[in-house]
């Protein structure tokens, strides 16, 4: 899989600023050196014009790589003065090479905070996409069990109780509406998340009352303590719906249970949620093999609200899902 795009170079390239600067040094140390020499009426050797050359020569040639062009132009700058030759402005070339290097520095930091950008614009669409799987894998997930099921015991009655088989195509048919609603809020909130947010807020746990409602064949068992869903921040409440959900999903799928609990407690620093089912009483559920992204998407949802999430079997039989949030001003 192919990462994010490399961030193009910003500022100028380090090329721009060392060939001008180089001339200009080069012009500087030669003239200058030139000129000394002329008011001592004495000459400039050739190793000399090397000397005064191989500075500037340097910064234009050398200078993609750190301080090496700086420490060309100071070691051939000492050099020259070594060599008693007339001394005029002969540290223009150090002087050019810590300019390049500044430029040089500037180009990459530039260059370092595009990738950042980049890599925090390619995690903010990972994220988006993700969360819509876990909403959309969180909703029809729900939805597709109970309509499986409500399907499976309308076709089992449907000659020796009619009206059995009737309560549950009613109930497939409200599902399925519940199930479209979710895929177009998800949807929207592609599209537009501030007004998705306004026309179809997300649930939360004031919903799984109606959950529960829309599985009347099951015995869901609901404890809700007084006002534990009142005034939670909404990331908190949305979090906590989808566990409910999910566990509820999972209980219809592969426990075999008859009856199980939902429990919503809070205290003033944390919220918690638990999904409880005895274990077998009958016949279990006949699904596919799943592949655990549910018990994923769930964790995932609870650790980035700083919360815990326990999930595993109870020691007395059945298994057990219990989600905790924080709910501290830290969270908020």
């Amino acid at each position: 899989m192919d990462g994010p795009p490399r961030a193009r170079r910003h500022g100028p390239p380090t090329w721009v600023p060392a060939v001008p600067l180089a001339l200009v040094a080069l012009a500087v140390q030669l003239g200058g050196s030139w000129g000394r020499a002329h008011s001592e009426g004495r000459t400039l050797g050739s190793g000399s014009v090397a000397l005064l050359v191989v500075g500037p020569l340097a910064v234009a040639a050398l200078s993609r790589w750190p301080l090496v062009p700086l420490a060309v132009s100071i070691v051939a700058a000492l050099a020259y003065v070594a060599t008693g030759a007339p001394v005029g402005p002969v540290f223009a070339a150090p002087v050019a090479a810590l300019l390049v290097e500044g430029f040089r520095r500037r180009s990459e930091r530039f260059a370092a905070v595009r990738e950042e950008r980049a890599r925090r614009s390619e995690r903010a669409r990972t994220d988006e996409r993700m969360a819509m799987a876990r909403d959309l894998h969180d909703a029809l997930g729900h939805s597709l069990t109970l309509i499986n099921v409500q399907a499976g015991a309308a076709l089992h009655t449907f000659d020796r109780d009619p009206e059995n088989a009737r309560q549950a195509l009613t109930t497939v048919k409200a599902e399925s509406h519940r199930a479209l609603e979710e895929v177009r809020r998800v949807l929207d909130a592609v599209r537009d998340p501030a007004v998705a947010a306004a026309v179809r807020p997300g649930p939360g746990l004031a919903d799984v009352p109606g959950l529960v409602a829309a599985d009347p064949s099951f015995a869901w068992e609901l404890a809700v303590a007084n006002g534990s869903a009142d005034g939670l921040p909404v990331a908190v409440d949305a979090a906590a719906y989808r566990v409910v959900q999910e566990a509820m999903t999972n209980v219809r799928r592969h426990s075999g249970a008859r009856h199980a609990r939902i429990e919503v407690s809070r205290t003033e620093s944390r919220l918690s949620v638990r999904v409880t089912d005895p274990g077998a009483e009958g016949a279990a559920i006949d699904t596919a093999e799943t592949s655990g992204t549910g018990l994923v998407g769930m964790r995932e949802r609870v650790e980035r609200l700083g919360g815990t999430l326990e999930v595993g079997p109870r020691p007395g039989g059945g298994y057990r899902v219990s989600a905790t949030f924080p709910l501290g001003e830290e969270h908020r």
